[in-house]
């Protein structure tokens, strides 16, 4: 299974290793000069930079992906409920569903739809092939869809109201999740603006009054000061980041 379908997994090009690392090591460089102008703290830090950018980018753009997945399985539930509702079964529903999908506009669900249809159609269940594609996906929604259509399946009950009131209700949760991420919108511009204020305000500083920060270079009790500053600063982009991902 190529790492495009396999959702908790990327493999960056090697353009976008070079150009994360080399962005990780200017950023850790310049972090490095604002708080300690020491040469040797510069090199390790473009060290540190080179090697954990590259990771960092890459949880990002799997994040991103699984966002991008979260909202086409919205949009294919919608389908879904809307081939049940017209008396179809399950599987006959998968069917009908597909032919409404852009393969531009919704890739993933594209393929995912078309690999569980190619599956019904040589004798493999359909909670198969959606419990395959929840443990692939990592995405919440999909695995408890797929894990009501197995209970359902087993019972043998009213499918297609089940699958109503389950489709219903993810929708309603997805809905709500976006509705937060318009909510958190603005302050995540906010959290961005703060967490680089810090570090303008030492730059500055240094452009402008350089004598003025000179003994925080130099002297123990400066370069501790400057090290409890870096510190906070990164603690602090850490709880805002991890507050602001409420709605991911």
């Amino acid at each position: 299974m190529s790492d495009r379908y396999n959702y908790d997994k990327y493999t960056l090009h090697i353009r976008q290793y070079v150009l994360s690392s080399l962005s990780g090591m200017a950023g850790a460089a310049l972090v490095m000069v604002i708080f300690y102008r020491s040469i040797w703290m510069v090199s390790l830090a473009c060290v540190g930079g080179g090697i954990f950018a590259p990771l960092y980018y890459k949880r990002y753009l799997i994040d991103k992906r699984k966002r991008k997945l979260r909202e086409e399985f919205k949009d294919a539930l919608y389908s879904l409920i809307v081939s049940l509702r017209a008396g179809r079964s399950l599987e006959g529903a998968f069917v009908a569903s597909i032919e409404d999908m852009d393969a531009e506009m919704m890739p993933y669900m594209h393929h995912e739809w078309k690999e569980i249809i190619s599956q019904l159609q040589v004798g493999i269940p359909v909670e198969e092939g959606l419990q395959e594609f929840g443990q692939r996906s990592g995405v919440e929604e999909i695995q408890s869809f797929a894990r009501t259509v197995e209970v359902c399946k087993r019972s043998e009950g009213d499918i297609a109201k089940v699958m109503e009131n389950t489709i219903d209700l993810l929708q309603e949760r997805m809905e709500i999740q976006m509705e937060l991420k318009v909510i958190l919108a603005k302050k995540k511009t906010e959290q961005k603006i703060l967490n680089v204020m810090p570090f303008m305000i030492i730059g500055l500083l240094l452009l402008l009054s350089p004598d003025y920060l000179e003994p925080l270079y130099h002297s123990l009790q400066g370069k501790l000061v400057m090290t409890v500053c870096m510190v906070l600063s990164i603690v602090s982009y850490l709880i805002s980041k991890k507050i602001s991902n409420i709605a991911m």
